[in-house]
């Protein structure tokens, strides 16, 4: 997967099938500032990104019914998953994110990753009962691309982009392998149509 330079930006200030705007921009960037010039005071590292993520978790509800998760998983647009209350986990975390850092001008991707060992096992044809990934962005912010993790509240201002080592674990693992990059997801899928394009992108990945 290419590294993304400041060409790029342009691009990823666009919005996809699944991350239409649908608060107003003043409402959003209000919601970040707030946060942001309170905490910048007592922080100089403290960034818009960190804002607002930590904006979205204060409106989510992270318990839900592991049934409700399981049944909207990846079939939901950013209005959908807002409007609900909770997130299904990182795509939808992920995706919210991407909506509203573009919105307030932050060009943002969102990253689809699979864990190293899953990747390594699927290769080797190894029998694996669950699909083991996770979604990032990418945002330009500070002059540079940095990654984002929306769901753990992370930034990593340096990673590679065809192998990223994480400063922390997810998932007990710490290293995954990119397999997607966009606007978004492009349309809803089901469980099982997410798995067999992760499947199909991931059998041919370089290691």
């Amino acid at each position: 997967m290419k590294n993304l330079t400041k060409n790029d930006c342009e691009k990823y200030l666009q919005y996809g099938n699944l991350t239409q705007p649908f608060l107003e921009k003043e409402y959003v960037l209000n919601k970040v500032l707030i946060d942001y010039n309170h905490k910048i005071k007592e922080n100089k590292n403290y960034t818009k990104i960190d804002a607002l993520y930590n904006w979205i978790h204060h409106c989510m509800d992270e318990k839900p019914q592991q049934e409700e998760k399981n049944n909207v998983k990846f079939r939901r647009t950013a209005k959908e998953i807002w409007e609900s209350g909770f997130a299904s986990g990182c795509t939808d975390y992920a995706t919210l994110f991407a909506t509203f850092a573009r919105q307030i001008g932050i060009p943002t991707t969102l990253l689809h990753t699979a864990e190293y060992n899953w990747v390594r096992g699927l290769q080797n044809n190894e029998n694996q009962p669950l699909h083991v990934g996770h979604s990032f962005c990418e945002c330009f912010y500070e002059d540079r691309w940095v990654l984002v993790d929306p769901t753990f509240r992370k930034i990593e201002k340096k990673y590679n982009s065809d192998k990223i080592t994480l400063s922390y674990q997810v998932s007990k693992s710490n290293i995954y392998i990119p397999y997607f990059r966009g606007l978004d997801l492009g349309k809803k899928q089901s469980v099982r149509e997410h798995n067999e394009i992760m499947d199909k992108e991931c059998i041919g990945l370089q290691l």
